[in-house]
């Protein structure tokens, strides 16, 4: 649920202007500790500014680097993906849809956002988080190596494939410390998540009474292939 509720956080960041509630909740004394605690950074005018400027700060800062008008840092797979096709609506798009459908979790999609946008994703894998606490805590090992195995597949075949690219642009063309101490945040939690997700799996294997007498994780055979 940690996990979930972390995704989260990062969604709200990179889906529009922060709101006057999400930074009442940011400069709270507990989220400040929370925060620096994770190693985020939020500088100094975040700590010692009036909430006003601020709000003001914060709003033209995400619409000057996620939205334009002129040279921005689109938050879209499309978009971002290498050798990908570089447009709103592109393929890359049609495939991460399907993706969700086929997960069967409803991302409540409207016309305002595409299916792509980084927010979206990762409100994908806040679901799919969440899904995996609620079955480890059944004990339903069938339902967490799903959970698991979608989270892999999506990290590597999606969201992994373009996020550091687009963190690294954000990091260079900021102008305050909020947006890239979440980008490194969001590039540093999903760089180690591949590995924690096989960790995950082994201890389905460990559990579950279906562990193959191998010693071979059939969890592992199937993300490998």
């Amino acid at each position: 649920m940690e996990r979930s509720r972390l995704y989260g956080l990062l969604a709200t960041v990179f889906r529009h202007e922060p709101s006057a509630e999400f930074l009442c909740q940011m400069k709270t004394p507990e989220m400040m500790v929370a925060l620096a605690g994770a190693g985020v950074e939020l500088g100094e005018e975040f700590e010692t500014d009036r909430f006003a400027d601020i709000s003001e700060k914060l709003g033209i800062e995400y619409t000057r680097l996620f939205l334009g008008p002129g040279k921005h840092i689109s938050p879209h797979e499309s978009v971002q993906l290498k050798r990908g096709s570089g447009i709103l609506w592109g393929p890359e798009t049609s495939a991460v849809r399907k993706t969700y459908r086929a997960a069967g979790l409803d991302l409540g999609e409207n016309e305002t956002v595409l299916p792509d946008h980084l927010s979206v994703e990762l409100d994908f894998l806040v679901l799919l988080a969440k899904e995996e606490a609620e079955a480890w805590e059944k004990l339903e090992y069938d339902s967490t190596a799903r959970s698991l195995h979608l989270q892999h597949g999506f990290i590597s075949r999606h969201l992994g494939k373009w996020v550091g690219g687009f963190c690294k642009k954000v990091k260079e063309q900021a102008d305050f410390a909020f947006y890239p101490a979440f980008a490194e945040l969001l590039r540093g939690f999903l760089s180690g998540e591949k590995s924690e997700i096989i960790s995950r799996l082994n201890l389905i294997d460990a559990n579950d009474p279906l562990f193959s007498d191998d010693g071979e994780s059939n969890n592992l055979r199937s993300i490998n292939g």
